[in-house]
């Protein structure tokens, strides 16, 4: 074969590889193509779906109304679980998704001369997303604080601007908390250096306690009436108003002129006023409406279901409501968006979780008809009741039943035990509650109460606080009259005698 030739030959041979090669490289790109077609809508399809069982908990919460008590025969807790169906858990959604939320740092923080670091509560926020603006905390710091404090400390009741303080030790790990939501409250953490955990402790200051009577005349209505008053606080108004509408008819026996009053004690702690005044009597006279009034009523435990206010006669004053699963209420994880307390990303939480022994009792909120009595992977033992109204309230991590599918339970009938069972942090108790279209509701925002009237065993501390109620309302009144006729001048007598600074 001449040079010629070999050239041709070796031209063509060079032409077909070439050709060979972009061949393939255009079939590959196809069947890419292809591929991502065939899967993009079952992928687009499974992704949607946890978006669609997603219920609507924005909507507005509604108030169960109570039903006819009729109690269900008990039966021993060793009842087994129904077998767990196979994607059935209401906390899948909450523990399996979830997103990783950026957190920008405050590049200006530095410790102080002890070598804490200061932040503040964000509004809107949970503790967690505060303390992750702090240099240096990392998510696995963030949650170890949540989680070690969410025992004893209501997270629900954290307020934007409230400070804390963390300190760093030198291996990276946190040393101490301070969570200060007023000038005389205290939460700390501080590391164990046996356990290597942060251990829980409190202090309060001791305070001042004063007592003051609101009072007077309605204009157009009581709330507007205490609107326009600046010694009555959001919160005075919001008690008296809801309690005093239990037992007043204010839409057709509300008249002009009618008269209210209110004894409320306050904190002091070296001449400042400390947040959260309580309203502990209230009452209202009018032409119509006649004489009602209201008090407040504590049990030994500050945490206790039954703190509320009642007619003298130990009704509760909550219109329609529900009970609460739990005589003692500590709230250690609120409803919504919130860091899941075990995998630490942003996830919808569908319920309220209490914290509470092993073991206690776990009361039905509503009368009615156990639908599920089973045991999931992530909610552990869970019983789920549906009532009257077609509304549904669900129970999990418990730890014993009371209970079976089909029985009849009334309202504050024990239906288990708490329990730690599932994928828990701790012992404790979710309620979810579903409306009857299926949306999840925020417990916090349903009225609920302990009992709707106090038994016999409360009865004889009640009356007893009425009495130590009556007389400082007696007394304050005096006071408050002393004080008027002491700012408008010189009074005769003994007068200054009466009250010695």
């Amino acid at each position: 074969m001449n040079n010629d030739n070999k050239q041709i030959f070796l031209f063509v041979v060079f032409a077909a590889v070439v050709i060979g090669i972009a061949v393939t490289l255009v079939l590959g790109k196809n069947k890419d193509v292809e591929t991502f077609h065939e899967t993009s809508p079952k992928t687009a399809e499974t992704a949607a779906k946890p978006e669609e069982a997603s219920p609507d908990e924005h909507r507005k919460a509604a108030v169960m109304m109570e039903n006819e008590e009729t109690a269900g025969d008990a039966i021993p807790e060793s009842t087994p679980a129904e077998p767990q169906k196979e994607g059935d858990d209401i906390e899948s959604a909450e523990i399996n998704g979830g997103v990783d939320v950026e957190v920008v740092k405050d590049k200006d923080s530095v410790a102080d001369s002890e070598g804490f670091f200061h932040g503040k509560i964000l509004p809107e926020k949970g503790i967690e997303e505060a303390l992750l603006k702090v240099p240096g905390l990392q998510i696995k710091h963030a949650m170890e604080i949540s989680n070690a404090i969410r025992y004893d400390v209501d997270l629900t009741k954290i307020k934007a601007g409230e400070d804390f303080k963390v300190k760093f030790d030198k291996d990276g790990n946190v040393e101490e908390f301070l969570y200060y939501p007023d000038i005389v409250t205290l939460h700390i953490l501080k590391r164990d250096p046996v356990e290597k955990k942060l251990k829980y402790t409190a202090k309060t200051l001791p305070t001042e306690r004063r007592f003051r009577i609101i009072e007077g005349k309605i204009d157009s209505t009581l709330n507007e009436s205490l609107v326009k008053r600046d010694d009555v606080t959001r919160n005075i108004r919001a008690v008296t108003v809801g309690i005093l509408e239990c037992i007043v008819s204010f839409s057709t026996d509300a008249r002009k002129g009618d008269e209210y009053r209110i004894l409320v004690e306050d904190r002091y702690y070296k001449g400042e006023m400390v947040p959260g005044s309580k309203v502990l009597y209230a009452s209202y006279r009018g032409k119509q409406a006649g004489f009602s009034e209201a008090f407040r009523y504590e049990d030994e435990d500050p945490k206790s279901a039954f703190n509320a206010h009642y007619t003298d006669k130990g009704k509760a004053l909550v219109p329609n409501a529900m009970r609460l699963p739990l005589d003692t209420i500590r709230i250690t994880s609120p409803f919504g968006m919130r860091r899941h307390p075990i995998t630490g990303k942003m996830t919808k939480h569908h319920g309220i979780d209490y914290g509470a022994p092993v073991g206690t009792p776990v009361y039905a909120v509503a009368a009615g008809t156990v639908r599920e009595v089973k045991e999931t992977q992530l909610g552990g033992k869970q019983v789920t009741i549906r009532h009257a109204d077609n509304t549904e309230t669900y129970y999990l991590h418990l730890s014993a039943f009371s209970v079976r599918p089909g029985t009849a339970v009334s309202a504050r009938q024990r239906i288990a035990s708490v329990g730690n069972t599932g994928r828990s942090t701790g012992p404790h108790l979710h309620l979810g509650i579903k409306d009857p279209k299926g949306n999840w509701l925020n417990p916090q925002k349903v009225k609920m109460i302990a009992t709707p009237q106090l038994d016999s065993k409360r009865m004889p501390r009640f009356k007893k606080q009425m009495d130590e109620i009556l007389k400082l309302l007696d007394n304050t009144a005096q006071y408050q009259e002393w004080m008027r006729k002491y700012n408008e001048g010189p009074q005769p007598g003994d007068f200054y005698q009466q009250y010695k600074e």
